[in-house]
């Protein structure tokens, strides 16, 4: 069944009725009622912070890589881990299409990666690949639903228009990636600090609200750590520069390390890893040395990858850090997760977009105090399935349209009992 943005607004609007007369559109348990109200009374605030190609194994309390995350490692002890998340479709346009959508990647039109490409090369304009303008994604809702929205970093939802930006990845490969995103469409997001693609992480380009399209930011600092720095401003929001404080606020921190090239990595972080190498490092059993890989990728870049790991947990940590002291915590639904992992080198593959459990497993964590009780599960859960838990924990699950896909698995992360579970 379709739907249009004036049905969405009218059922919005109808469903907000309903709940403001204290009636819920089917029959709840006295645990979820409470916890209702509890969501009516004052809507919460939404923090997404997940970097690009954060493999599972990489998380060190899951004890499988030789990585340092003591930040999330923390986190993880205040939040809900579902310990068997997957990237359906191990890429980075399928899973943020999925990610705004709540559908599958044959329901959405984006099977494959965003970028303009040139006649004998798939993907980009060629095919229609990106979200498209008129979609309604659950930022656009949050947004009718009065709410503050921050976007920061990595998009790689819209395919280049020409004339082409000048940018190190246009063309490369006979394709062309990156491009701003136009103000109609960045679905509700009013507060914009962006780019499509762009992984020069040590000198990135951003374009904000009011940056023309031909003139980017070029910033002389690491990506997540300088997008660390705007999330913190953002939450700080010092004189009301960058949201309106009296709304809740929803903000996005899009990272794209530890995404490739794997020397893009500030040297503190290499340091941290001193006297080792890929080798000692990279100790899964199914890792094939002994084979040749593409230029830049493979396990001799693990150690370079494990850097970057550490320094995205620094950042993470950074943020979270700041959203506690500001005392936002227990208002705020903070949420980690990574749209694909990559293999370096195990099952003799180099990198990602393959159906191997270091491709496709990623980490996925809730937290939010009071609300979730600290706990592991082995839920099966995968991309689409982010879009209605998030509207379900936040008690906006009446306004989950028909078109999403995925499933609403609130009840479980609350640990109440009603979800129906993958077997």
């Amino acid at each position: 069944m379709s739907i249009t943005r004036r049905g969405l607004l009218k059922g919005m609007a109808a469903s907000s009725a309903l709940v403001s007369a204290g009636l819920t559109p089917h029959a709840v348990s006295a645990s979820e009622q409470k916890y209702a109200n509890e969501s009516v009374q004052k809507k919460p605030n939404l923090l997404i912070i997940f970097p690009d190609e954060f493999r599972a194994q990489a998380l060190g309390f899951m004890k499988q890589d030789n990585s340092l995350t003591p930040n999330l490692d923390k986190f993880a002890k205040q939040s809900v881990v579902l310990r068997q998340a997957v990237s359906n479709f191990p890429l980075c346009t399928p899973f943020r299409g999925m990610l705004m959508t709540g559908q599958y990647p044959y329901r959405n039109g984006i099977q494959g990666n965003s970028h303009t490409g040139t006649p004998g090369f798939f993907g980009g304009k060629d095919f229609g690949i990106e979200l498209k303008k008129n979609t309604v994604t659950w930022s656009d809702i949050l947004k009718e639903q009065g709410y503050s929205m921050g976007y920061i970093g990595k998009w790689h939802l819209d395919a280049p228009e020409t004339p082409f930006v000048p940018s190190y990845n246009n063309p490369m490969e006979g394709r062309y990636w990156n491009d701003w995103t136009a103000p109609d469409r960045r679905h509700g997001f009013d507060f914009w600090y962006s780019y499509g693609t762009y992984d020069l992480h040590l000198n990135p380009i951003y374009w904000t609200n009011d940056t023309p399209r031909d003139q980017p930011l070029h910033i002389n600092q690491w990506s997540p750590e300088h997008e660390a720095d705007v999330a913190i401003n953002y939450l700080r929001n010092e004189n009301g520069k960058y949201r309106d404080a009296e709304k809740p606020f929803t903000l996005v921190v899009s990272m794209n390390p530890p995404h490739s090239p794997y020397d893009q990595v500030p040297q503190k972080y290499l340091d941290r890893f001193k006297g080792q190498s890929s080798k000692s490092l990279n100790t899964r059993p199914n890792v094939q040395w002994d084979k040749e890989y593409l230029e830049g990728y493979g396990p001799n870049y693990f150690k370079e990858y494990m850097a970057m790991v550490n320094g995205v947990d620094e950042q993470f940590g950074r943020i979270v850090d700041e959203l506690d002291r500001l005392n936002l915590a227990n208002d705020t639904l903070v949420v980690f997760f990574s749209d694909h992992g990559c293999c370096m080198g195990s099952n003799g593959q180099p990198t990602k977009n393959v159906h191997y459990e270091e491709a496709m497993r990623i980490p996925m964590i809730f937290r939010w105090p009071g609300k979730l009780q600290p706990q592991q599960n082995d839920l099966l859960f995968s991309a689409p399935d982010i879009y209605p838990t998030l509207f379900g924990l936040m008690g906006m699950e009446q306004l989950i349209p028909d078109t999403v896909e995925g499933t609403n698995f609130a009840r479980t992360l609350q640990g109440m009992k009603g979800d129906k579970t993958p077997t």
